[in-house]
């Protein structure tokens, strides 16, 4: 497991809870993403944050819906190595 991709996930999400106020449950690999109590429009405000910080998750790979906050972990840092890498600009 990508344990900085792990991070950002998990810091992302504390920010997400504590901003309305929730309880911020223990996030481990194993955490069922059903236990964090985001609601559908917190997964969309995490996605959008985590394809900003991480990179974004190929549409295909989003039918293999993640069950565990690891399972998540994996599919970000799979996708991340998938990424083609910056170009260049020569002036």
């Amino acid at each position: 497991m990508n344990q900085m991709v792990f991070d950002s996930i998990v810091q992302a999400l504390t920010n997400i809870l504590m901003e309305r106020r929730a309880l911020v449950p223990e996030l481990t690999p194993q955490t069922p993403l059903s236990a964090t109590g985001l609601d559908s429009l917190d997964i969309a405000t995490l996605t959008v944050c985590l394809d900003e910080k991480i990179g974004r998750v190929p549409e295909e790979a989003l039918r293999q819906y993640p069950n565990t906050l690891g399972e998540l972990t994996d599919l970000y840092a799979r996708s991340q190595r998938s990424q083609p890498a910056p170009a260049v600009l020569r002036t």
